[in-house]
């Protein structure tokens, strides 16, 4: 079956749109999905919904990768899978066979991703650059740049998969293997290098302790991250506490000079402070709402350096706007923002409604963010397991069923319900952080200090426990004789101290980052490198 110029061209616009659903959290990027699009453009409707419908089930748990892993991605089956189901049916092709055919492009497809988010960390810092220029259009670009990216390497991959598979599958095999083996081990090291910077930003002498209790509660307990943070939080509020009841005394002492200034004169230092210009209620709460919604956006400059950070400053642009008339001010309110971010978009709402009213209350951007950061590990964590291995996998089986049956009324039902639900769940975030942050700020608005310092002990752990499960080093180097070994270190590592290696390592990049002032480009480049190298001679897995 030989396909139009057309259909190509359609399929690769299919493809750049679907590709986007991995940032934008609208769940385009399914099989499910993906596959149906594909087969009304090559007017085999049937077979797209059988092959999306086998593609889901098989794909089902890569919604989310663990432990570091780079999971296949699923334009493999979604998009080339529906073409070679589609195209090689008369040749006694089925679904199932198209299915294992499309895998090794699932992979390829995982690297070009890989390769995207790569490039895309040396842009952090020429945006923190455009920043500091007052370059706001070049710095929004930079923001969006993933996405851009996305869009462009989705119309390549469909539009080179629609004219000519063969010449795709001659691509792969090109590729050496131990350059693919590499990759996939250089990929479950990358996250030490984002676990590093926030750690540069968080860490000092008093929350190093925090540090030790995640790697303990993750390597010998083996606790969630809501665990980690539950237990970090009880430690943090007895020191908070303590710091209190020691700051009281000084409080009384100066209690006769407080009481001699006026709210408004209070409220009018704060203004003078922050170079806030301080909204009504009823204004902030629709700047809440708006920005809420721009949590679609969050990833859309995602990066292997800050993560989400550069995005969250864009989702954030407009309301700072309002906030900072000054430009000096709402400059370092911005950089402020590009800061590390990962947190489940569907729950950033609680963030960044926090992140208004606290700024609206007189709170500088830096307590502010050690806020934020504290919440995000939580907030990623429930949000992940709520979505992906809740929610998606309910109306996804769904779908896949009806789509089994021929029944268009599958894709659709899948995209409706998720879309909705999560669009309810945005809003609903939005009123609780709003809720919070009024709390907050009112009732700790004078011990900002130890609030501050409670939140990033609880963020230091949770960032601690997550390179354990979240940075995968395995060594394969092993001692023996005759054959047999005799000490293999990465068991001896697993009995000892399990996660020895992803700590090592992601300290590592602290230091190249805090001593040495290598960049995250750098930082990535060198574990690419490391990762192909070491795992080419036979010291990593």
């Amino acid at each position: 079956m030989e396909l139009s110029l057309i259909q190509c061209v359609l399929i690769g616009v299919w493809t750049g749109i679907c590709l986007t659903g991995m940032l934008t959290g609208t769940y385009l990027t399914r099989c499910l999905v993906m596959a149906a699009g594909v087969g009304v453009i090559l007017g085999d409707l049937e077979t797209g919904l059988m092959m999306g419908a086998v593609g889901e089930l098989a794909f089902l748990g890569f919604g989310v990768s663990s432990g570091g892993s780079v999971p296949p991605n699923p334009v493999g089956p979604g998009i080339i899978g529906a073409i070679i189901a589609i195209t090689m049916k008369e040749s006694g092709v089925d679904v199932d066979a198209a299915l294992a055919y499309s895998f090794p492009f699932a992979v390829l497809i995982q690297f070009l991703i890989t390769g995207i988010y790569t490039f895309s960390t040396g842009l952090v810092a020429k945006a923190e650059e455009a920043v500091e220029k007052g370059h706001y259009k070049r710095f929004r670009l930079m923001a969006n740049s993933t996405i851009i990216l996305f869009i462009c390497v989705g119309f390549l991959i469909g539009f080179v998969a629609a004219f000519q598979v063969e010449s795709l599958e001659k691509l792969i095999n090109l590729i050496p293997d131990w350059v693919t083996a590499g990759l996939g081990t250089a990929g479950k090291i990358l996250p030490a290098v984002g676990f590093a910077v926030i750690l540069t930003v968080m860490v000092s002498r008093e929350i190093v302790p925090f540090l030790f209790l995640g790697y303990v509660s993750a390597a010998y307990l083996g606790m969630p991250v809501i665990g980690i943070a539950l237990a970090a939080a009880a430690f943090a509020l007895m020191d908070f506490f303590r710091d209190m009841r020691g700051s009281a005394v000084s409080e009384l002492q100066d209690q006769n000079q407080q009481n001699q200034m006026s709210r408004g004169n209070l409220k009018e230092n704060i203004k003078m402070e922050t170079g806030v210009c301080r909204l009504s209620e009823a204004n902030l709460r629709r700047l809440s709402r708006k920005t809420a919604f721009r949590a679609y956006f969050l990833q859309n400059g995602y990066n292997y350096g800050n993560y989400e950070g550069l995005s969250y400053a864009n989702i954030m642009f407009p309301a700072l706007r309002k906030l900072y008339p000054e430009d000096k001010d709402f400059r370092q309110a911005l950089k402020d923002s590009i800061s590390y971010c990962s947190v489940n978009p569907n729950f950033l709402p609680i963030l960044t409604s926090i992140h208004l009213v606290t700024l609206n209350r007189g709170l500088s951007t830096k307590d502010t963010r050690d806020i934020r950061l504290a919440l995000m590990g939580p907030l990623a964590g429930i949000g992940d397991s709520l979505v992906q291995f809740c929610i998606a996998p309910v109306f996804s089986t769904i779908g896949a069923s009806m789509a089994q049956e021929g029944l268009i009324a599958g894709p659709l039902v899948f995209l409706l319900g998720m879309n909705l639900l999560l669009a309810g769940l945005k809003s609903f975030s939005e009123s609780l952080g709003y809720r919070l942050g009024t709390s907050l700020t009112e009732k700790l608005k004078d011990s900002l200090g130890p609030v501050s310092r409670t939140a990033r002990m609880v963020g230091v752990a949770v960032i601690s426990g997550l390179v354990v499960t979240n940075v995968d080093i395995q060594t394969e180097i092993a001692f023996g004789s005759q054959g047999t070994n005799v000490f293999a270190l990465q068991s001896f590592l697993d009995t000892l101290l399990p996660g020895a290696l992803p700590v090592l390592y992601t300290a590592f990049m602290y230091y190249l980052i805090r001593q040495k002032g290598w960049s995250m480009y750098r930082l990535v480049g060198l574990t690419l490198v490391l990762g192909i190298g070491l795992n080419f001679i036979g010291v990593l897995a």
